[in-house]
């Protein structure tokens, strides 16, 4: 029986090792379809969740009791969540990687627990902690570090185009906050899929209308374009939340949470594979600075517990 458990657990480590090198290579195609295609922040909103939205259909329409109910009495809070989820995250990422390399980028929305955190401090009675908000301190200084060493790499207007990143992360702890009260009480898939689909809507709605800049930039799509396309829409986002939520099944949340602590060196690791990105020791020092604030404000790491005083014994 133990050994059955630890086996099906290596299976699910194993999965989502594999969802967080699809995640990870999600800052490449990005890169590729901004920097190199051209392809507009907003033209590639709407070309990955147009087709992302009848998936959500299909999966809502296949629960539909659940879902109509989930609808009636929760609408404001699930579209909240779609438009900070889909537009929010997804047009300040898309935007600022115009300019932020892939690596970067994965380091900026690896922040996105601290916001979480401090957004819970002010809405939903968390408790502050020493731990923490060291950890936030430390995040932000990782993340202070790094933005201004590349400044002098990159000219002037890359701070605006960092800082343009660092909204998508706390689009999506905004999300997570709105959501949370619902999420506790619902299916977290089913909740999910439900904002995914109200949010990627409107999107397959432009695409179906035909024209536009969008279907201009789909049809100027390179091969390469087209399969950074795909991983986005298919690999990343449906493929990613099936195994997310799928995991959870089988792994407590703070398991499954710690394996985002992969998304940075994997990213940067496949840059330099696919030689989209070169190495820096600047990506070495400053990343470890972020993620180790951002563990320290997630929980995963904790500082030593001071001594109680009252148990000392004089001898």
């Amino acid at each position: 029986m133990g050994n059955g458990t630890s086996r099906s657990n290596w299976f699910v480590y194993g999965m989502l090792i594999i969802l967080f090198v699809v995640w990870s290579n999600s800052f490449h195609a990005i890169a590729y379809l901004r920097q190199q295609m051209q392809v507009s922040a907003a033209d590639l909103v709407t070309l990955r969740f147009g087709p992302v939205a009848p998936f959500c259909l299909l999966y809502c329409l296949w629960r539909w009791r659940e879902s109509r109910e989930l609808i009636k009495r929760h609408w404001a809070r699930l579209l909240i969540v779609g438009v900070l989820a889909v537009p929010g995250y997804n047009l300040s990422l898309n935007w600022g990687q115009a300019r932020v390399p892939a690596g970067t980028a994965s380091l900026l929305i690896a922040t996105n627990p601290v916001f979480v955190y401090l957004l819970a401090v002010a809405f939903l009675d968390e408790r502050i902690r020493r731990s923490k908000i060291l950890g936030l301190a430390l995040a932000f200084a990782g993340v202070y570090g790094l933005v201004q060493f590349q400044h002098g790499q990159f000219g002037g207007t890359y701070v605006r185009y960092a800082l343009a990143v660092l909204i998508a992360p706390l689009a999506w702890a905004l999300a997570t906050v709105a959501g949370k009260p619902v999420m506790g009480k619902r299916d977290p898939l089913l909740f999910t899929m439900v904002a995914t689909g109200f949010g990627s809507l409107p999107y397959l709605l432009l695409l179906a209308a035909g024209g536009g800049a969008s279907h201009e930039a789909l049809g100027g799509l390179s091969q390469t374009g087209w399969v950074a396309l795909v991983h986005l829409s298919l690999g990343c986002t449906v493929f990613g939340y099936v195994v997310w939520f799928w995991a959870l099944r089988y792994l407590s949340a703070s398991s499954v949470a710690a394996f985002v602590f992969l998304n940075p060196p994997l990213t940067i690791l496949f840059g330099i594979v696919w030689g989209t990105e070169a190495f820096h020791w600047s990506l070495l020092v400053f990343g470890l600075t972020v993620l180790a604030g951002v563990a320290l404000s997630a929980g995963v790491l904790r500082l030593p517990r001071r001594p109680d005083q009252r148990l000392a014994v004089t001898r």
